[in-house]
């Protein structure tokens, strides 16, 4: 007991004390008949002693509380001491060293083929096919991405094929402009459908479905150009967007050939929505225009798309438990002289994760040969993912197509029904692993 409480409480007792003489002499000359003079004293004592308790307990608490408030200061004046400010700072344009280096990685795509068929036409690796009957490097791609500054970042995506090396995509961002834009320059995928911007490595399935590649062929669309992203006000969801793009390019099955390639337009609306803390719905609507190369053209090409997605992930569990779905229907118009194609073409892909490390998808497909719609194909694909770790994942699949194609551009016919396997082994070092982007 300090100090202070011992003076508060000498003070206590010696009010006590007078107090009970005052009552003494007030019970010597005031008479209660019938009561107990002792008695009445004894209770008043014990109320007045209580009464002073009180007031010492007060006293401690007040006492305790102003040392936690001293010791809090001195604390705090402590640490602010030993705080270092390790913010990243920019001066003139000059940064250290080391935040000059961007997140480098490095990815490989390995696969076995096996198919039932033999026709070069579809074995053989080309603008329709990865290949099959054979093991085969899909890709090695390394990528880098940093920021240049606070305004803006830049990526790189270089990849070594069959074909040799090339550039997937190399692009500049500005973020945070007005309009809450974000606007990209450089070689990069476009925003279509869901897929489009996914690179071979981040695909649900080994390969795209054939709606896409008798479409926009196997490497989808993409080039040099203009692209610019707006956050719209959410009217009916809770997020939406418009991505719009002007790209140099080509595509022979919609658009112009490699050897003539020419711009091609992309737009694409989306929006987000919110089911419960667990899962959400996305709806697109997409749309790309350019020439085509049919004879005496100049000709116009469009392709539009409507697709819907929902994926369940449920809070807390969602590294055990995930399903993910998307649809996407697809209307190509194709003019030539004298008329226009119009074709039709549909899939739909679900996952299904058993638990942290397997992975269980389907996807069923239908779509016509745009500059021939009276040419069709069915694709039915079930496949198993083993991840290893979220840098490793071993892929087995089973496909199986039924083709009435008889004749394509480039290519000899006839194109024959085919069942096929592919064991898939891609791993990646570095922070951009095979996540879809």
């Amino acid at each position: 007991m300090d100090g202070k409480v011992l003076i508060v409480y000498a003070i206590s007792v010696t009010a006590v004390f007078a107090a009970c003489c005052n009552y003494s002499q007030a019970q010597d000359t005031v008479q209660y008949p019938g009561q107990d003079s002792l008695y009445r004293r004894i209770l008043y004592m014990e109320r007045t002693i209580d009464e002073l308790n009180k007031l010492i307990l007060e006293q401690k608490q007040e006492d305790e509380m102003q040392k936690l408030l001293m010791e809090a200061d001195r604390l705090s004046v402590k640490e602010s001491e030993k705080k270092v400010d390790v913010s990243k700072k920019y001066f003139s344009g000059v940064r250290q060293q080391q935040g000059l280096n961007p997140n480098i990685s490095f990815g490989m795509d390995f696969f076995y083929g096996l198919s039932s068929t033999q026709d070069a036409s579809i074995v053989d690796p080309g603008n329709l096919s990865y290949g099959s009957n054979g093991i085969y490097l899909r890709e090695a791609e390394l990528s880098l991405v940093a920021p240049l500054d606070p305004f803006a970042r830049g990526k790189a995506f270089l990849s070594a094929g069959p074909e040799g090396v090339r550039v997937d995509e190399v692009y500049i961002e500005w973020l945070n402009l007005p309009l809450n834009a974000t606007l990209k320059t450089g070689i990069f995928k476009s925003e279509f459908g869901f897929l489009n911007r996914y690179h071979d490595h981040a695909l649900p399935q080994f390969d795209r479905p054939r709606a896409l590649v008798n479409l926009f062929e196997i490497e989808g669309l993409g080039g040099p150009g203009l692209a610019a992203n707006f956050m719209l006000p959410a009217l009916v969801s809770n997020a939406a967007s418009l991505d719009v793009s002007m790209l140099y390019g080509s595509c022979s099955q919609s658009f112009r050939p490699d050897s003539a390639p020419g711009l091609m337009f992309t737009a694409q609306y989306l929006n987000y929505f919110d089911l419960s803390a667990s899962t959400y719905l996305e709806a697109r609507i997409s749309g790309a225009a350019g020439r085509n190369d049919h004879p005496g053209g100049p000709y116009n090409s469009y392709v539009g798309s409507a697709g819907i997605a929902c994926k369940w992930a449920p809070v807390g569990r969602e590294k055990y438990r995930t399903v993910d779905w998307k649809s996407e229907f697809l209307y190509s118009f194709q003019e030539y002289q004298g008329g226009n194609y119009q074709s039709i073409g549909f899939y739909s892909s679900l996952q299904v994760k058993l638990n942290m490390r397997f992975w269980l998808s389907g996807r069923v497909g239908y779509s016509e040969i745009p500059y021939d719609p009276s040419q069709h194909e069915w694709d039915y694909t079930l496949a198993l993912d083993f991840w290893q770790s979220e840098f490793v994942c071993t892929r087995i699949q089973y496909q199986y197509n039924q083709r009435d194609i008889w004749a394509r551009k480039d290519l000899p016919g006839p194109f024959q029904s085919d069942n096929s396997l592919i064991i898939q082994v891609i791993w990646a070092m570095g922070p951009h692993k095979h996540e879809a982007y």
